[in-house]
């Protein structure tokens, strides 16, 4: 083994460690959060559940709020959000990538309903924790008014709709409560909805 290999392999363990440690913080916060809520999550519990201390987690995340927002992020990532609603805007044809972006969004929110049911419950209960659920929230509005501006220059919107109207109406309807509302009375998984939700938009966008 040459000397930079025996220099690098500790270094590779302990990257190794912290990932591991990291992962186990996130799952346990994941089902503490969903069990307890944000205002009852306890980090000494998230801790004993990892296997490490309460100093390890402020150590990576600050603060019971960072804890919050990487759990968040950490969803995202594991749904590979960004990156499905990169390759829906890559679609050239401006309705076959709203099509995507709508299938994309109900992908996501069938990653983990549960967990996503507390996060955006913190909206309206936490001004502090609900900014962590808001910001994420931006993005997605951000994102779909790049679809409905695409739209709006190929002359898809409706007559009575401006581009503003139409970001506020399928930012609604694509939204978190509405999904899961349609996707529990109807007995159909999240990532099951697309079809529908590309229905009923069809009152904003031209898809014909």
């Amino acid at each position: 083994m040459s000397e930079r290999s025996a220099s690098e392999a500790p270094q590779g363990l302990r990257a190794a460690g912290v990932t591991r440690t990291r992962r186990a913080i996130l799952a346990a916060a994941r089902k503490h959060l969903i069990e307890a809520g944000y205002h009852r999550l306890s980090l000494e519990q998230v801790a004993a559940d990892a296997g490490i201390t309460r100093v390890t987690i402020y150590r990576q995340f600050s603060s019971k709020l960072g804890l919050l927002d990487a759990v968040a992020e950490d969803l995202a990532q594991r749904a590979r959000l960004v990156s499905g609603v990169e390759a829906a805007l890559a679609v050239d044809d401006p309705v076959a990538a709203f099509r995507e972006l709508v299938v994309e969004l109900c992908r996501f929110w069938a990653t983990d309903p549960d967990l996503l049911r507390r996060l955006l419950g913190l909206a309206t209960v936490d001004p502090e924790a609900g900014h962590v659920v808001q910001s994420r929230e931006q993005w997605r509005f951000d994102q779909i008014g790049a679809f409905v501006r695409r739209l709006d220059a190929a002359g898809r919107l409706h007559d009575d709709l401006d581009v503003e109207q139409a970001v506020a109406a399928i930012g609604a309807v694509t939204g978190f409560p509405a999904c899961d509302e349609m996707a529990t009375r109807l007995r159909l998984g999240h990532a099951e909805l697309g079809p529908l939700v590309v229905t009923l938009l069809g009152g904003v966008i031209r898809l014909d």
